[in-house]
């Protein structure tokens, strides 16, 4: 069987979905969700995120040299993906979706006052890959609710961390399953 090659990523699902949160010179945030992201380094800790060009979120990042991470989970699921709207940059979808801001500690974007989980990142570089860009931040502070983690990971069961499945279809994961290794 022959499948699409330019629907490869619809195989490559769930996918983790993130908010990133972003601030422009004017002090207006905004939010939009993404599901092409991923840890890139351990040390210097580096997150990637695939953004379309000329997205506010790469604008953003490269003026205030900063973002703001959070994966996304069931309780404001819908919230976050909403926050997909298209707004002027004079508008911000923290206020179109009904999300809230609050202070981040090491950079100037705010972190999502709902997720229990903010990833603070500095500006590292973005670069054309393709018809997106990748926007790379160094970790210089996670924000962590009490009751979020458990073993040292996202708590799966209590949060349900929601996957990206392609277009409309998202997914929220809620089971551990160990693998033994022989």
């Amino acid at each position: 069987m022959n499948f699409d090659v330019n629907n490869y990523y619809k195989l490559i699902a769930p996918r983790p979905t993130v908010c990133v949160s972003t601030v422009n010179k004017k002090g207006i945030s905004n939010l939009a969700p993404f599901s092409f992201a991923t840890p890139l380094s351990f040390s210097p800790p580096l997150i990637g995120v695939s953004v379309g060009k000329g997205k506010d979120t790469i604008l953003n990042a490269r003026e205030t040299e900063g973002f703001v991470v959070a994966p996304l989970v069931e309780e404001w699921k819908d919230k976050g993906i909403s926050s997909e709207v298209s707004l002027p940059r004079e508008e911000s979808e923290f206020e179109e979706v009904g999300l809230a801001e609050q202070d981040s500690e090491k950079v100037k974007v705010p972190s999502i006052k709902e997720s229990p989980v903010n990833v603070e990142c500095d500006y590292w570089d973005d670069f054309e890959v393709g018809d997106h860009c990748m926007l790379v931040g160094k970790v210089v502070r996670v924000s962590v609710k009490e009751g979020s983690l458990k073993n040292g990971r996202i708590n799966l069961e209590e949060l349900g961390p929601v996957g990206h499945i392609s277009g409309e279809e998202f997914c929220v994961s809620r089971e551990v399953v160990e693998v033994g290794r022989e």
